[in-house]
Protein backbone atom coordinates (compact mmCIF):
# COMPACT_ATOMS: atom_id res chain seq x y z
CA UNK A 1 0.00 0.00 0.00
CA UNK A 2 1.30 3.45 -0.84
CA UNK A 3 0.37 6.72 0.77
CA UNK A 4 -0.17 10.26 -0.42
CA UNK A 5 1.44 12.46 2.19
CA UNK A 6 0.75 16.19 2.35
CA UNK A 7 3.09 18.48 4.26
CA UNK A 8 2.98 22.19 5.06
CA UNK A 9 4.59 24.78 7.28
CA UNK A 10 3.05 27.94 8.73
CA UNK A 11 4.95 30.98 9.92
CA UNK A 12 2.53 33.69 11.05
CA UNK A 13 3.91 37.21 10.73
CA UNK A 14 6.89 35.80 8.76
CA UNK A 15 7.94 39.22 7.42
CA UNK A 16 8.09 40.79 10.88
CA UNK A 17 9.61 38.00 12.94
CA UNK A 18 7.84 34.72 13.49
CA UNK A 19 8.22 33.71 17.15
CA UNK A 20 6.36 30.40 16.80
CA UNK A 21 5.61 28.27 13.77
CA UNK A 22 3.81 25.10 12.89
CA UNK A 23 4.14 22.00 10.76
CA UNK A 24 1.26 19.91 9.45
CA UNK A 25 1.27 16.44 7.92
CA UNK A 26 -1.66 14.43 6.58
CA UNK A 27 -1.30 10.95 5.06
CA UNK A 28 -3.99 9.26 2.98
CA UNK A 29 -4.20 5.65 1.86
CA UNK A 30 -4.94 4.51 -1.70
CA UNK A 31 -8.68 4.80 -1.05
CA UNK A 32 -8.26 8.46 -0.06
CA UNK A 33 -8.93 7.79 3.61
CA UNK A 34 -6.97 9.68 6.25
CA UNK A 35 -4.47 7.30 7.88
CA UNK A 36 -2.28 9.70 9.86
CA UNK A 37 -2.22 13.35 10.82
CA UNK A 38 0.09 15.38 12.97
CA UNK A 39 0.71 18.98 13.87
CA UNK A 40 3.93 20.11 15.47
CA UNK A 41 4.55 23.43 17.16
CA UNK A 42 8.00 25.01 16.80
CA UNK A 43 8.41 27.33 19.78
CA UNK A 44 11.24 29.60 18.68
CA UNK A 45 12.06 32.22 16.09
CA UNK A 46 11.76 30.62 12.68
CA UNK A 47 10.95 31.30 9.03
CA UNK A 48 8.48 29.91 6.54
CA UNK A 49 11.30 28.35 4.48
CA UNK A 50 12.66 26.54 7.54
CA UNK A 51 9.19 25.29 8.51
CA UNK A 52 8.47 24.02 4.99
CA UNK A 53 11.76 22.09 5.05
CA UNK A 54 11.00 20.68 8.50
CA UNK A 55 7.58 19.59 7.23
CA UNK A 56 9.23 17.83 4.28
CA UNK A 57 11.56 16.04 6.72
CA UNK A 58 8.56 14.89 8.80
CA UNK A 59 6.91 13.62 5.64
CA UNK A 60 10.06 11.76 4.57
CA UNK A 61 10.44 10.21 8.00
CA UNK A 62 6.84 8.95 7.84
CA UNK A 63 7.06 7.81 4.20
CA UNK A 64 7.97 4.37 2.96
CA UNK A 65 9.20 3.19 -0.44
CA UNK A 66 6.72 4.13 -3.15
CA UNK A 67 4.91 6.87 -1.23
CA UNK A 68 4.33 10.32 -2.71
CA UNK A 69 4.75 13.58 -0.82
CA UNK A 70 2.91 16.72 -1.86
CA UNK A 71 4.11 20.18 -0.86
CA UNK A 72 2.91 23.63 -1.87
CA UNK A 73 6.47 24.95 -1.51
CA UNK A 74 8.25 25.43 -4.86
CA UNK A 75 11.50 25.71 -2.91
CA UNK A 76 11.09 22.29 -1.29
CA UNK A 77 9.90 20.52 -4.44
CA UNK A 78 12.58 21.99 -6.72
CA UNK A 79 15.25 21.54 -4.07
CA UNK A 80 14.37 17.88 -3.63
CA UNK A 81 13.93 17.05 -7.32
CA UNK A 82 16.32 19.41 -9.13
CA UNK A 83 18.89 21.17 -6.95
CA UNK A 84 20.01 18.83 -4.18
CA UNK A 85 22.56 16.81 -6.16
CA UNK A 86 24.12 19.95 -7.68
CA UNK A 87 24.41 21.59 -4.26
CA UNK A 88 26.24 18.56 -2.92
CA UNK A 89 28.60 18.46 -5.92
CA UNK A 90 29.48 22.12 -5.30
CA UNK A 91 30.13 21.61 -1.59
CA UNK A 92 26.67 22.82 -0.53
CA UNK A 93 26.87 25.97 -2.60
CA UNK A 94 24.31 27.33 -5.04
CA UNK A 95 25.15 28.15 -8.66
CA UNK A 96 26.03 31.72 -7.57
CA UNK A 97 28.60 30.19 -5.15
CA UNK A 98 26.66 31.37 -2.09
CA UNK A 99 26.12 28.79 0.67
CA UNK A 100 22.83 26.89 0.66
CA UNK A 101 20.58 28.25 3.39
CA UNK A 102 19.32 25.74 5.95
CA UNK A 103 22.06 23.35 4.87
CA UNK A 104 21.59 21.15 7.95
CA UNK A 105 17.95 20.57 6.99
CA UNK A 106 18.82 19.82 3.36
CA UNK A 107 21.43 17.35 4.58
CA UNK A 108 18.74 15.58 6.63
CA UNK A 109 16.51 15.50 3.55
CA UNK A 110 19.36 14.08 1.47
CA UNK A 111 20.01 11.38 4.07
CA UNK A 112 16.34 10.37 4.19
CA UNK A 113 16.11 10.46 0.38
CA UNK A 114 19.01 8.02 0.13
CA UNK A 115 17.20 5.39 2.21
CA UNK A 116 13.93 5.04 0.28
CA UNK A 117 12.27 5.93 -3.00
CA UNK A 118 9.80 8.74 -2.40
CA UNK A 119 8.55 11.13 -5.04
CA UNK A 120 7.85 14.76 -4.17
CA UNK A 121 5.34 16.77 -6.18
CA UNK A 122 4.02 20.32 -6.13
CA UNK A 123 0.43 20.96 -5.14
CA UNK A 124 -1.11 24.39 -5.56
CA UNK A 125 -1.81 26.07 -2.22
CA UNK A 126 -5.40 26.97 -1.33
CA UNK A 127 -6.76 25.27 -4.44
CA UNK A 128 -9.31 23.04 -2.70
CA UNK A 129 -7.04 19.98 -2.55
CA UNK A 130 -8.29 18.07 0.52
CA UNK A 131 -4.85 16.85 1.61
CA UNK A 132 -3.12 20.18 1.20
CA UNK A 133 -5.94 22.02 2.96
CA UNK A 134 -5.71 19.61 5.90
CA UNK A 135 -1.90 19.91 6.18
CA UNK A 136 -2.23 23.70 6.00
CA UNK A 137 -4.90 23.77 8.73
CA UNK A 138 -2.80 21.52 10.99
CA UNK A 139 0.25 23.75 10.48
CA UNK A 140 -1.68 26.96 11.12
CA UNK A 141 -3.27 25.55 14.29
CA UNK A 142 0.15 24.43 15.56
CA UNK A 143 1.57 27.89 14.90
CA UNK A 144 -1.05 29.78 16.89
CA UNK A 145 0.53 31.48 19.86
CA UNK A 146 -1.25 30.74 23.14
Amino acid sequence: MSYSIYVDGAAPNNQHGCIQGGIGIAAFNEQGELEHQDSITIKRNTTNAELELMALIEGLEYAQDGDVIYSDSDFCVKGYNDWLDSWKERGWRKSDKKPVKNRHLWQQIDELRSKKYVEVFKVKAHSGDKGNDMADLLAVEAAEVD
